[in-house]
C-alpha cells in the first residue's frame, strides 16, 4: 500500500475543506424563498383583545361584515392580563393593521372603515332589539 506524503495529505484535507465550507455557508444562510415567503405573507386585520370582553353579539356582527366584505380578519383573545409582551404584540398588530387598512382603502375606497363601523352599529342595534324582545318575552 502506498503511503501518502505530508503534502498529499495536506492538499487532500484542504480540498475537502473547500467543498465542505461552501456547503456550510449555503446551508446556514436563509434562502431567497424563505425571505420572499416572509415578505409576501398575506395581510390580515388582527383584532387583539386584551383585558376586555366585547359587547354581546359584537362578534356576530363583525364576523358577518367580514364575510360580506371578503376581508381577512383574525380575532386574538389575549385574556385579562396586560403585560409588556402583550403591549408589544398589540403595537406590532397595529402597524400590520395600518398597512392592511391602507390596502383596503385602495380596494374599497377611503371611507370603507366608517361604512364598516356604521353597518356594525346597525347590526349591533338590531341585535340589542332582539335581545330586549327575548328579555321582555321571558318577563311576561
Amino acid at each position: 500500500m502506498k503511503k501518502n506524503t505530508v503534502s498529499e495529505r495536506f492538499f487532500s484535507s484542504v480540498s475537502r475543506g473547500l467543498v465542505i465550507i461552501p456547503l456550510l455557508v449555503i446551508s446556514c444562510t436563509p434562502d431567497a424563498v424563505k425571505k420572499t415567503a416572509q415578505k409576501t405573507e398575506p395581510l390580515c386585520w388582527k383584532d387583539i383583545r386584551i383585558g376586555e370582553l366585547p359587547p354581546v353579539g359584537a362578534y356576530d356582527g363583525i364576523d358577518s361584515l367580514v364575510k360580506k366584505g371578503h376581508l381577512c380578519y383574525e380575532r386574538i383573545e389575549a385574556g385579562c392580563e396586560v403585560n409588556d409582551s402583550m403591549a408589544k404584540l398589540e403595537r406590532a398588530y397595529e402597524h400590520s393593521n395600518t398597512v392592511y387598512f391602507n390596502s383596503l382603502e385602495k380596494k374599497l375606497g377611503k371611507n370603507w372603515k366608517q361604512q364598516f363601523e356604521g353597518e356594525l352599529h346597525l347590526l349591533d342595534s338590531i341585535n340589542w332589539i332582539r335581545i330586549n324582545r327575548e328579555i321582555d318575552s321571558l318577563n311576561r
